[in-house]
């Protein structure tokens, strides 16, 4: 699942804010962009109580005209906004649900059902293990995981962002409808207990003058890490849940904008890339005087993305550069493989098996929640992977930060 700053490509998954003192019904995602200065917004209409239980309501199947209107009495809105933003339709004298949300039954059938096709897509890749491994030695960084290369680029840019291309164009997943405020696939899930914790399905993404940093894990821990705290600087230190030992660090940059320290930063770790550099090479490689290169750097120490021998620095994260491509195209043509073949035997199967789920019980077709069924199978399919020992385990004892693992990126991904 990868979002940017922006929050708009391809996916976000957005969760509602309390409403009149009670907890959201439903945690809403969209595959494309939206603008809430269009209107209706389909933002504002999810996070509607009222209309979550509508839509929870019709999940159970069509509901009369008159039902439908008189639980949005009083909200703020319309009818006429659900159907502009194809959310609901209308056939004779009722309404019917039109797109894919998912109940609490629901969910729990696919997470029983994934956890058995994620086996055999995870068995898959292990096929490969001999040349993925090999491939993997020509990253030549010793202060590196090997492990956490693999996770990025199989896990992450293969899995998550190949694989959402590929079932696009297979015509496995529907993508896009034009809609008032934007063009996007929107889908929802009924709030459970049932945890995310170790479903590695979600990407963080911001890009600094060329270089993409990244955090991909699950959605169950707080990622502090990069590009997510950068995301968070403006709310201060004494308004956040910043570990302590991350507030000195974070309070050294707080009068530094965003993109100003996206930048330096992300050339430092592209620097490191090619081996150990002193602060004041660092310094050289952001383009800013060492004064102001140190809190950066202490900050990459905090996060645990460098560390420091002698008077030089060397990078732990994973930093991929043109030195890696060939690498790259190598896992990135396994993965394909891997999942075109994978898909042709079993999206059939899969799509038979989950038929009669509640959106498609309401003539909703399967293609249009087919992202987020795609999103457990290669989520559960990556904690697989980890257990298997082929990717570094982002919830490993000696990691301070847990969750998900952070990567940065010279060269184009998909």
């Amino acid at each position: 699942m990868k979002t940017t700053q922006a929050c708009v490509w391809p996916i976000l998954l957005c969760t509602c804010a309390l409403l009149a003192q009670e907890q959201p019904l439903l945690h809403y995602s969209i595959v494309g962009s939206s603008s809430c200065t269009a209107k209706p917004c389909y933002d504002e209409a999810m996070s509607d109580l009222a209309v979550q239980k509508m839509l929870l309501g019709l999940a159970a199947g069509p509901r009369p005209i008159s039902d439908v209107e008189s639980a949005l009495k009083g909200a703020t809105v319309s009818v006429n906004d659900l159907l502009q933003l194809k959310l609901i339709r209308r056939e004779g004298d009722r309404y019917f649900l039109n797109f894919a949300l998912f109940t609490a039954a629901d969910v729990k059938r696919i997470r029983e059902s994934t956890e058995v096709y994620a086996d055999s897509l995870a068995r898959g890749v292990l096929t490969h293990r001999q040349e993925i491994e090999a491939a993997l030695q020509s990253y030549d960084l010793p202060s590196v995981d090997r492990k956490a290369v693999a996770y990025f680029v199989l896990g992450c840019a293969s899995l998550d962002w190949d694989g959402l291309d590929l079932t696009a164009a297979k015509g496995y997943r529907k993508v896009s409808e034009d809609r008032p405020d934007g063009k996007y696939v929107p889908d929802a899930e009924e709030t459970t207990s049932i945890s995310l914790e170790r479903i590695y399905w979600g990407s963080h993404n911001s890009e600094y003058d060329g270089i993409a940093m990244t955090s991909f894990g699950d959605h169950f821990s707080k990622r502090y890490t990069l590009p997510d705290l950068f995301w968070r600087l403006p709310g201060r230190i004494g308004k956040t849940d910043y570990p302590d030992e991350l507030k000195p660090a974070i309070e050294s940059m707080l009068d530094t904008s965003m993109r100003q320290t996206g930048v330096p930063i992300t050339r430092m770790l592209v620097s490191l890339r090619d081996g150990e550099k002193t602060l004041a090479e660092l310094a050289q490689a952001a383009n800013m005087p060492t004064d102001e290169a140190e809190p950066l750097v202490r900050l990459l120490i905090a996060l645990e993305f460098v560390s420091l021998r002698g008077d030089h620095y060397q990078v732990n994260i994973p930093v991929l550069t043109k030195r890696d491509e060939a690498m790259v195209k190598r896992l990135l043509a396994i993965g394909n493989s891997v999942m075109d073949q994978w898909l042709a035997a079993n999206y059939p199967k899969m799509k038979t098996e989950l038929r009669d789920l509640s959106f498609t019980r309401s003539g909703v077709p399967f293609e249009d929640g087919f992202t987020m069924i795609w999103h457990y199978i290669f989520g559960i399919a990556n904690r697989k992977l980890v257990e298997a020992g082929l990717f570094a385990d982002p919830y490993a004892a000696n990691k301070k930060y847990k969750g998900s693992v952070p990567a940065v990126a010279q060269i184009s991904l998909p």
